[in-house]
């Protein structure tokens, strides 16, 4: 295996396969410099019928991005918040329990972080809206939601609420209710027999070097958080189904900052992503990650170039990762 091809597989393990960002900026310095760190923490709030509403933002991947948590009743989220070096911009991806994708960017103004998206209602009506964050003191936050006409804010908002801080973070109730979908991405990829894919899984290379990978189920089984850990390197990602394109979509952001989109396909018994790499020269990629069930404990992940979305004939580079206990 020559140089490059090594370091591209070492890339795409990583699942972040993005353009090299030496020295680029974190989102957690950004966030700090417009003096927004007061977001970060668990933030509960109470409306007037005595139902309590939780929000969570959490850094993640070496303050590259922020996991952010929504509980209401039976009603859950959980989106990732990264910097679109492409477009400069802030942007969030969030998956909620009724298998819903939704798209969100974030700008500043006067001090308050503003989160514009489209919200979708059970009955397929679509609102474009605009949540302001402001702080009120050292403990509390204020959330109001605005509708949004051509991408500014109404004058006046529909609805504000406090929000108090926790003093210790409590983990998502994943079961505290049942989906509202009727069908779960979960229950696709069980239907399809790709259920082996879940779980916690370690490789290791021929120079000793360790691997961990880790899918696991998010939102009720509307999404799957991946993770990946290699030495210092580390990435996070969030897979999910869109059903308007019927296909499944994987976002991930690397401890280098970089962003990385990927589409998931079956062909036959296996699970194959496909994305683009682009390395520090420059030079793009297209890649072909298949994912292949071995035994039990085992599952072999290999490599491929594409070709007009074709794989090559044969594999760069592949591996066996064993599952593990816990």
């Amino acid at each position: 295996m020559n140089q490059r091809i090594k370091s591209l597989v070492l890339m795409t393990l990583l699942l972040a396969m993005g353009t090299v960002a030496v020295g680029q900026e974190s989102l957690k310095d950004i966030v700090e410099q417009q003096g927004l760190a007061w977001m970060v923490g668990q933030w509960k709030a109470t409306m007037d019928d005595g139902q309590e509403m939780l929000l969570t933002y959490r850094w993640a991947v070496n303050g590259y991005a922020v996991v952010s948590n929504f509980e209401m009743g039976n009603s859950l989220s959980q989106g990732m918040i990264y910097f679109d070096s492409d477009k400069q911009q802030v942007r969030q991806l969030t998956i909620d329990s009724r298998g819903q994708a939704v798209e969100a960017t974030w700008d500043v103004q006067n001090g308050k972080a503003i989160s514009k998206t489209k919200m979708i209602d059970e009955y397929g009506q679509i609102t474009d809206t605009g949540f302001v964050f402001s702080r009120v003191d050292a403990t509390t936050i204020n959330v109001a939601v605005h509708s949004l006409q051509d991408g500014e804010l109404s004058d006046n908002s529909w609805f504000d609420i406090d929000f108090k801080k926790q003093k210790k973070m409590t983990s998502v109730r994943e079961t505290a209710g049942p989906s509202t979908a009727q069908e779960s991405f979960k229950d696709i990829v069980e239907q399809q027999g790709f259920g082996w894919m879940l779980g916690n899984f370690k490789a290791i290379m021929d120079d000793g070097q360790e691997m961990l990978l880790t899918y696991r189920w998010a939102v009720r089984g509307q999404a799957i958080i991946s993770s990946f850990k290699m030495g210092n390197m580390s990435s996070l990602g969030m897979i999910h189904l869109d059903m308007d394109a019927e296909q499944a979509k994987q976002i991930s952001v690397d401890s280098r900052g970089q962003a990385t989109k990927a589409t998931w396909e079956i062909q036959g018994d296996e699970a194959i992503s496909k994305t683009t790499m682009t390395d520090e020269y420059g030079q793009v990629t297209n890649m072909g990650i298949v994912h292949s069930k071995v035994d039990d404990t085992t599952i072999n992940i290999a490599l491929y170039g594409l070709e007009d979305g074709k794989l090559s004939d044969d594999s760069w580079f592949d591996i066996n990762f064993k599952k593990q206990k816990k």
